[in-house]
């Protein structure tokens, strides 16, 4: 029996990356050699640490080129590499994905003019499928005549693809389910919704027009001040944890950690150094700040993980997930989840015509692209929809960011979950 021979996949690096650890995935090659430029060459680490996720290895060559470089300097570069790879027994693979478009044609010069020719093929990464160059046969053998990217699936997660776009840490995020009794029932009566609402976050609410506290000891000021939720609310709040109910049915702020509160508080007053301060407040907080952002709008974000996971479409749907390290200021995203080799990112937003939507959708775009790229796929989950010229404003912007827009109406249409070209 014939052993296969090992594969060099040379490849163009640029700032979007799935199109060159896709290759790698497939392909699965011994040797890889990156060419790219000064402003590119951090995305050949980051493509790599991806790679390492997915369970790939290899040996890594990497060329820097000059800041712009012509057809002539990039296809005498990749026919040095191809003819290396052929003095090593290797089969030689061109991607001319990536790169620019003066790299991209001479890497393709490269592979149909050197003797032999070489393998080269295109990421179409819009219709998830190798297009074959047509400079040598072979691409059909490699592949078995499958030139989609459904064998990817298995192996692509959340944290490979932010992985491959630098972002290296990514948290598993929290259990919806557990929260699906509560959501379902605050999503089905807006009213209580609303009173829920109002009893936290109201102009005479626990906490008016939202003001939580920042420190332990305002935080030991309000965690016994009593609130007024609906039954049904307080019922499912309480058995989740989220709150304590009293005899005569008034609610208070979960109170298992009133112990290190009251520490942090007492070294804060006498000014004492608490080591690891930062850390240790956030842990004695979180039980009172995540009650009081679930009940304001966090449960939404639920109502919409459980849609999007009832459609069948998504892989490793995570809630709640952390990207990057929490010491550093890592930032909480509401839902990442998988469609094909594509990130999906979705914010949840309880809307209304006070909120300030439209700079939402700035920030939102830039922070989902730099967790998946360009690529990333964007929902806005928008429970309450602002009045008059405000939603046009905001259907006109997303459209221009191409961000879809989904509202509880459309919750459990799959449709409104799919790709535009599904």
């Amino acid at each position: 029996m014939n052993t296969p021979k090992p594969i060099t996949l040379i490849q163009l690096i640029s700032e979007q990356t799935m199109q060159n650890l896709l290759p790698i995935l497939r392909f699965r090659p011994s040797h890889v050699v990156h060419f790219g430029t000064g402003r590119t060459a951090t995305r050949s680490n980051d493509i790599v640490r991806a790679a390492s996720k997915c369970g790939a290895t290899f040996q890594l060559e990497q060329v820097r080129l000059s800041e712009m470089p012509s057809i002539a300097e990039t296809s005498r570069a990749v026919t040095k590499a191809i003819n290396s790879a052929h003095n090593q027994g290797h089969i030689p693979m061109v991607n001319f994905t990536g790169g620019t478009k003066l790299m991209s044609i001479g890497a393709y010069s490269a592979a149909a003019n050197c003797s032999p020719p070489a393998i080269s093929f295109y990421v179409d990464t819009d219709d998830e499928r190798f297009i074959d160059g047509g400079t040598a046969e072979g691409l059909s053998r490699l592949l078995e005549g499958d030139y989609s990217f459904t064998q990817l699936h298995d192996c692509l997660d959340v944290a490979a693809i932010a992985a491959a776009h630098g972002q290296y840490d990514v948290s598993k995020g929290l259990d919806w389910k557990r929260f699906l009794p509560l959501a379902q029932h605050l999503l089905g009566n807006h009213d209580q919704e609303q009173a829920t609402f109002e009893a936290l976050f109201g102009k005479n609410g626990l906490f008016p027009h939202g003001a939580t506290p920042k420190s332990p000891e305002h935080w030991l000021e309000f965690i016994d001040r009593p609130f007024n939720l609906p039954a049904d609310v307080a019922r499912h709040a309480e058995a989740l944890g989220l709150l304590r109910l009293t005899p005569d049915n008034s609610c208070r702020l979960p109170d298992q950690t009133r112990a290190q509160l009251t520490e942090l508080a007492k070294a804060r007053m006498n000014k004492e150094t608490v080591p690891e301060y930062d850390q240790k407040r956030i842990e004695a907080t979180k039980a009172c700040e995540f009650t009081a952002t679930f009940l304001t709008g966090g449960w939404w974000e639920v109502a919409v993980a459980h849609a999007a996971d009832s459609t069948g479409f998504f892989r490793d749907l995570r809630w709640s997930a952390t990207v990057g390290p929490v010491a550093q200021g890592g930032l909480e995203e509401d839902i990442l989840a998988v469609d094909g080799v594509q990130m999906v990112v979705i914010s949840c937003k309880r809307g209304g015509n006070k909120s300030r939507l439209l700079p939402h959708l700035e920030e939102f775009n830039a922070r989902a692209r730099r967790i998946g790229g360009n690529f990333t796929r964007r929902i806005l989950a928008l429970y309450l929809t602002p009045n008059g010229s405000a939603v046009n404003a905001l259907h006109r912007r997303a459209d221009q960011l191409d961000i879809s827009i989904l509202t509880p109406d459309r919750l459990n249409n799959p449709l409104a979950f799919a790709r535009k070209n599904k």
